[in-house]
C-alpha cells in the first residue's frame, strides 16, 4: 500500500511540474537574461530553456530571444524588451517591441497582455505590441480587444477620420478656412474596443488613433518573422 501510494504522489508532483512550464526558449541572439519568482538576481538565458509562472524575460540593447509556447504558439522579444508570464493565460509588457504570433484560445483561455497603455485580449492572432515612448499596437490576423486601464480612450477611428479628411478637402478649397485643416474628426469615447486586422493603433496618453498598415508596417512583421528562422 505504501509503495502504492508513492507512485501515485511521484506521478502527480510529475504532472504538477510539467502543468507549471508555460514554454521554452527556442532561439536566443545576444544577451537575454531571466529573473524567476522569489529571486533576487537575473541569470542568463539559453535555448531549451523552460518558461514557467512567475518569470520575467529581458533582453539586452543587442539581444533578442524567440519564445515558443506549450500551445505552440511563438513570442518574439526585440532588443531591449521584456515580458513577464504572470500565468499561462497572463502576462505583461513594459517595455520594448514584442512580436506575437497566438494559436487560437477559447474565451477561457484567451490570453491578456498588460501594457502601460493598455490591457490587450487574444484568443488567437498575429500583432506586434510597441510599448516604447511612440506606444502602437499592429495587427496582421486575427482580432483582438483593447482595454483602457483608467480613463477611458478618445478613440479617432480610420473609417471617421477619413470621411472628415475629405469634408475638410472640400471645405477648404481655394484656401478658404485653411486653418480648419488642424482640426479633427470627433472621437469615440470608450473604455474598450476591437481592432481588425490589417491596421494599427497608436497611443497618447488617452488619444488613440487608427490606421491601416503602411509600408514600414509591413516590413516590421517581415522583419520579425525573419528574426524566428532557425538555422
Amino acid at each position: 500500500m505504501k509503495i502504492f501510494f508513492i507512485s501515485i504522489l511521484i506521478s502527480f508532483l510529475s504532472i504538477a511540474s510539467a502543468s507549471s512550464v508555460i514554454g521554452f526558449v527556442q532561439k536566443v541572439d545576444g544577451n537575454v537574461k531571466v529573473k524567476s519568482e522569489g529571486s533576487l538576481k537575473k541569470s542568463k538565458v539559453k535555448v531549451g530553456f523552460e518558461i514557467q509562472s512567475g518569470d520575467m524575460i529581458t533582453t539586452s540593447k543587442k539581444g533578442s530571444v524567440v519564445l515558443k509556447l506549450v500551445d505552440a504558439s511563438v513570442i518574439v522579444l526585440d532588443s531591449s524588451s521584456n515580458i513577464y508570464f504572470k500565468t499561462p493565460s497572463d502576462a505583461e509588457q513594459t517595455e520594448g517591441s514584442v512580436y506575437y504570433k497566438i494559436t487560437s484560445r477559447n474565451a477561457k483561455h484567451a490570453l491578456k497582455i498588460k501594457t502601460p497603455f493598455a490591457i490587450i485580449g487574444i484568443k488567437g492572432t498575429t500583432f506586434i505590441i510597441n510599448a516604447k515612448e511612440d506606444a502602437s499596437v499592429m495587427l496582421e490576423e486575427g482580432l483582438i480587444g483593447i482595454q483602457s486601464i483608467k480613463e477611458e480612450f478618445k478613440l479617432y477611428r480610420k473609417g471617421m477620420n477619413e470621411k472628415f479628411n475629405n469634408y475638410q478637402d472640400k471645405q477648404n478649397s481655394g484656401f478658404k478656412d485653411f486653418k480648419d485643416k488642424s482640426k479633427k474628426a470627433a472621437a469615440e469615447i470608450t473604455k474598450e474596443f476591437d481592432l481588425e486586422a490589417g491596421n494599427r493603433v497608436s497611443f497618447s496618453d488617452n488619444d488613440v488613433n487608427e490606421k491601416s498598415f503602411s509600408s514600414d508596417d509591413t516590413a516590421e512583421f517581415q522583419r520579425f518573422k525573419k528574426m524566428m528562422e532557425i538555422k
